[in-house]
């Protein structure tokens, strides 16, 4: 089993339901502030539509490519997922991954923080 600790499982492309631009702004600042966090995750995984933040014209994109590189933080996105919304040629980060990948994380995890 996979030994990781901290995991965030992120199934949308904006925080809450109620606004959707000020959803995508709640996501682009929780992304911001991840980077100041003293604490960072060993993995993002993105489903739903939350795969779709990793196109170029999401303004998380560019906190997640920091995440990536300078904190070593594996952001795995669903191929079901990408190929659904047909984005699998779109995306600017991360590696593509099936849902038994998504499972071991998940299960060698600490802790899943659902976003």
């Amino acid at each position: 089993m996979i030994n990781v600790s901290l995991v965030y499982l992120i199934s949308s492309d904006k925080i809450g339901n109620q606004d959707p631009e000020l959803g995508q702004k709640l996501m682009r600042n929780f992304f911001l502030k991840l980077l100041e966090a003293s604490k960072k995750p060993t993995h993002i995984l993105l489903v739903e539509r939350g795969v779709k933040l990793l196109q170029p014209e999401f303004l998380v994109i560019d906190a997640l490519k920091v995440l990536e590189k300078e904190y070593d933080v594996e952001i795995m996105a669903c191929m079901t997922c990408l190929d659904y919304y047909g984005i699998k040629d779109r995306i600017e980060v991360g590696k593509i991954v099936g849902m038994i990948d998504i499972i071991n994380i998940m299960h060698g995890s600490d802790k899943v923080i659902n976003l």
